[in-house]
Parts: structure tokens; sequence; C-alpha cells
């Protein structure tokens, strides 16, 4: 009796660029965010003179409004500067402008896109050192502006390309 022999339609290389293709697009499910953090999650970032910034530090009393931002992202660049062109419109908020960038790039980065808000006492600048903001936040792009209530909800998130007024009337509301 003579049995089938069944070989492979394809050369090995292929099958096995196939089965990776395979495992990363499944894996990719896994990762995709389906949105941002709802609630403030627990971190430590620090400001740039060293000093830990943990959640507890948040203020109490105002909208808070996190941004992140990378600094060489044209977004970021233009969304930013808006917002320090139209600081004294954001009187109900304590801003918390979070980057991974180096020091050195964040305070190039303010002092080039953000000059008016650079020294306000209700913006704090941080740096994400350990990578944290990205698996806590869960942020959809660059940037990433989130207005949450006194009580740590999330009230709003936007993204890339959104209207400043939009942001600015969900911060007064």
């Amino acid at each position: 009796m003579n049995t089938p022999n069944f070989k492979m339609a394809y050369p090995r290389g292929t099958l096995i660029f196939l089965i990776f293709f395979i495992v990363f697009a499944l894996s990719l499910n896994g990762f995709t965010q389906s949105k941002p953090a709802e609630r403030i999650p627990e971190f430590t970032f620090y400001k740039l003179d060293g000093q830990p910034f943990a959640r507890k530090h948040l203020t109490k009393s105002k909208k808070i409004v996190i941004v992140f931002f990378d600094v060489t992202c044209d977004h970021c660049q233009k969304e930013i500067k808006t917002m320090s062109d139209r600081i004294d419109d954001f009187k109900k908020a304590e801003f918390y402008l979070i980057s991974m960038d180096n020091v050195s790039g964040i305070k190039l980065f303010m002092k080039t896109f953000a000059p008016k808000m650079n020294g306000r006492e209700n913006v704090t600048l941080l740096t994400d050192l350990h990578k944290q903001f990205i698996t806590r936040f869960m942020p959809i792009q660059y940037p990433a502006t989130y207005v949450y209530g006194t009580d740590g909800q999330l009230i709003k998130y936007f993204g890339q390309n959104s209207k400043m007024s939009d942001i600015v009337g969900t911060v007064n509301r």
C-alpha cells in the first residue's frame, strides 16, 4: 500500500515567515488599547529637579489636565504651543506635562514651544523615567491630553488634532 507523499507547497522560509506574521498579528490584538485610563492610576514620575512625584501630589482643588508628549512630535509641539498661547483660558486647571524624554530636551521644548506655560504655578513638568505612562494611562496617540476631575475620574480624553476650544470648554465646564 502506498502512503501519500505530502510535500509542502511553500519553501521553508515562506512558511516560517507566515507563522511569524500570524503570531505577530494575533499578539497585536492583545496590546491594542480600547480606551484611556478612566481613573488616574498610581504612578511615580519625576520633576525636572529629580524629586519624585506621585498621584498623591496631584491637586485636589482644580481639574487636572495631563498631557503626555514627545519633544520631537510635530503634533505635540503644535498642541502645547496652542495651550501655551491660551494658558490664561485655563483658569480652572492644573497642568501636568509628562514626557519620556530627558530633562534637557524637555526644558528646550518648553522654552521653544511653550514659553507662556514655562514656570507657571499651575504647570508641573514631569519625566517618566521608568516608562510607566503608556501601560498605566493607555494613551492612543501623541499627544495624549486627559482632563480629569478633582475626584480623579476621566472627564474627557483628547488625541492629536483636537480643537483647543474643545479642551478649554471641557476644562472650564
